[in-house]
């Protein structure tokens, strides 16, 4: 028998066949192939705003009574007017209402226009260039 020459199969034994088995492996890996970048910009802008404001003030309207009274009376209202009494005691010890108080309330609206400074922000987004520049990317 030589190494040349195998010895040929005996047809009564079994053949043993070589199995090979390949089997794969799969890696990723992170490349980066461009960037993005988002710009807030903020922007002011004036706008016209009319505004009616109210105002409210009170007249004054003292008014001589010299009438005696009784007793003290607390402070009322005559439709939309307050009225506040002022009493005095004088030496008989008897109370006149010596005058009254009157306050009228009076309303005003005017209009009022003012320039008023607005903030409006929009977002700018980026993107990164082949040479490095930043090119932005058409947001319609």
């Amino acid at each position: 028998m030589s190494l040349n020459n195998p010895p040929s199969p005996d047809p009564e034994l079994p053949v043993t066949l070589p199995v090979v088995r390949e089997e794969l492996h799969v890696d990723t890996r992170t490349e980066e192939v461009g960037a993005i970048r988002v710009r807030v910009l903020t922007e002011e802008h004036s706008e016209t705003l009319e505004q009616s404001l109210e105002q409210e003030s009170v007249v004054v309207e003292r008014v001589p009574v010299g009438v005696t009274v009784a007793q003290t009376r607390e402070p009322w209202t005559e439709g939309e007017v307050l009225v506040v009494p002022v009493y005095e005691e004088v030496i008989e010890r008897r109370l006149v209402l010596k005058e009254e108080i009157r306050l009228h309330r009076q309303r005003f609206t005017t209009s009022h226009t003012e320039q008023v400074p607005l903030r409006r922000q929009r977002a700018v987004v980026e993107r990164r260039q082949a040479d490095g520049s930043w090119t932005e990317v058409d947001n319609g």
